[in-house]
């Protein structure tokens, strides 16, 4: 069942089981009371019976009473219509009546009504209340039943109209109660309109969008609601957009690495190539006996020995590169003094590469949240970078220094190498990505140095760039918050 549906049950219900408990409590009550179930006349008349007279009721019916009992003949004489008359001026009705004829009437009243409804003559005069219907309008009486000197039955009754609540309802009670149905279904109705306007409609849109993004059309957007939708609808269309650009996002890196995988595979079936293709090539002039002389021989197997190293740095770096991309390297950061670990790192270089001077300069002691081994690694691969870099018959150097800013400290590693063209440095930290033309492997790089420093840096949750200026050097930048 549809929501629209449940709720429009739900109104009716609510309507009907209201109205049927009201209508039932009273019923009870009032048969508790009297002994029969009320009708809106009924109720009238037992309300009426039990009120009060009001003072002109009551001092109109004591004079007739009075005259009725002790000269009744005298209610036929003529002189007596101005003594009714006076009475009827404070707004009561009056009428005579012997046996069935109806002597004398108030202008305001309906004889052939008075006939047909005229109370029943009691000689006890126990019942002296009540009410009756003169042409379609009720009137609340007192009686006085009595005989006249002939033995003639005669009947005295003070009226007085019902402009009382009671009254009303007995004339248009059901008119009423018709009008209440009406305007409940119209209030139903409209309420229905606008929890369709403000909640219905939405959701079925929403559907909609689903049933786009289920077939791929991740375009689609969640649709304007109207100023007065539900509070929950609101939020459900915000949570649904943020899943669709959160899932539109989701595509587009999961296109993006797809893409990169592409690549990856394409650079590395390069790299991997070049390599073992000279490997191959060495290893069958050796079978062949193309080096026929020892010192060729030792030439050929010195060539295969570079490119094997070759080889076997460019999968360290492929496989260290593929970890980190998949977050699969654990960092293990401490609390570091950023000069000593830097002295130790360029000592520990200068070890393996004497002919290489770098300077170390920094102005105070300055500490950060580092993983040592993979910075190490991340500076190392800067300086390697510098190295193969270097312009031929000068002198390289190569400056590492500490500038500390307000929240963050800057690490530098310049040179004066052969600088990279401003077209090419938006790409450096790209993989497989070299600054010499057709992608030769002339310097011995993989392509990934910088990948690997761009990802250990942004584990250290710090920033990594470049500037350079061809044929004057080269500086890369590391911003890492202080400790």
């Amino acid at each position: 069942m549809t929501i629209k549906n449940r709720f429009l049950i739900s109104y009716i219900g609510g309507i009907f089981i209201a109205s049927v408990s009201i209508l039932m409590i009273l019923c009870i009550a009032f048969y508790v009371t009297t002994g029969f179930v009320p009708t809106p006349k009924t109720l009238y008349e037992s309300f009426t019976k039990q009120r009060s007279l009001s003072p002109e009721e009551e001092l109109a019916y004591v004079e007739l009473r009075d005259i009725a009992k002790s000269t009744p003949d005298q209610l036929l004489e003529e002189d007596m219509r101005n003594k009714l008359q006076q009475l009827e001026h404070q707004s009561l009705g009056l009428v005579i009546r012997k046996e069935e004829d109806i002597l004398y009437y108030s202008e305001e009243l309906v004889e052939r009504s008075l006939i047909v409804h005229f109370p029943d003559f009691d000689t006890n005069n126990i019942e002296t209340k009540g009410t009756v219907d003169n042409a379609g309008r009720m009137y609340r009486y007192i009686k006085f039943d009595f005989y006249y000197s002939d033995q003639t039955k005669g009947s005295i009754l003070v009226l007085k109209k019902e402009n009382s609540f009671l009254e009303f309802l007995t004339r248009w009670g059901m008119l009423i109660i018709l009008i209440i149905m009406i305007v409940s279904v119209a209030v139903m109705l409209f309420l229905n309109h606008q929890i369709r306007k403000s909640i219905i409609k939405p959701i079925e849109r929403l559907g909609q969008i689903m049933s786009s993004i289920r077939d791929s059309d991740m375009m689609m957007q969640a649709p304007t609601l109207p100023e007065n939708t539900a509070k929950e609808v609101q939020q459900l269309t915000a949570n649904f957009e943020r899943m669709r650009e959160a899932l539109l996002a989701s595509i587009e890196e999961k296109q993006n690495l797809e893409n990169n995988r592409k690549d990856l595979v394409a650079s590395i079936s390069h790299d991997l190539k070049t390599p073992i293709t000279s490997i191959i090539g060495y290893v069958e002039g050796l079978q062949e006996g193309v080096a026929e002389t020892p010192e060729r021989q030792e030439k050929y197997l010195k060539t295969i020995h570079s490119k094997s190293l070759a080889l076997n740095h460019l999968i360290e770096e492929l496989f260290l590169y593929s970890k980190l991309d998949a977050e699969s390297v654990p960092f293990r950061f401490e609390r570091t003094s950023l000069p000593d670990f830097l002295a130790h790192v360029v000592e520990e270089f200068q070890l393996s590469n004497r002919q290489v001077h770098i300077n170390l300069q920094f102005s105070e002691e300055v500490y950060a949240q580092v993983d040592r081994m993979h910075m190490n690694r991340a500076i190392t691969n800067l300086i390697e970078n510098s190295i193969k870099f270097q312009k031929e018959k000068v002198p390289l150097a190569i400056v590492v220094e500490v500038i500390v800013l307000h929240r963050f400290v800057q690490l530098n590693v310049k040179d004066n190498g052969q600088g990279i063209s401003e077209e090419k440095l938006p790409y450096v930290f790209d993989h497989f990505y070299r600054g010499e033309e057709a992608r030769t492997s002339t310097t011995g790089g993989s392509g990934l140095g910088l990948a690997i420093v761009k990802q250990i840096v942004e584990k250290h949750k710090g920033q990594v760039k470049v500037q350079s200026t061809l044929n004057v050097g080269t500086t890369v930048t590391i911003v890492l918050e202080k400790s």
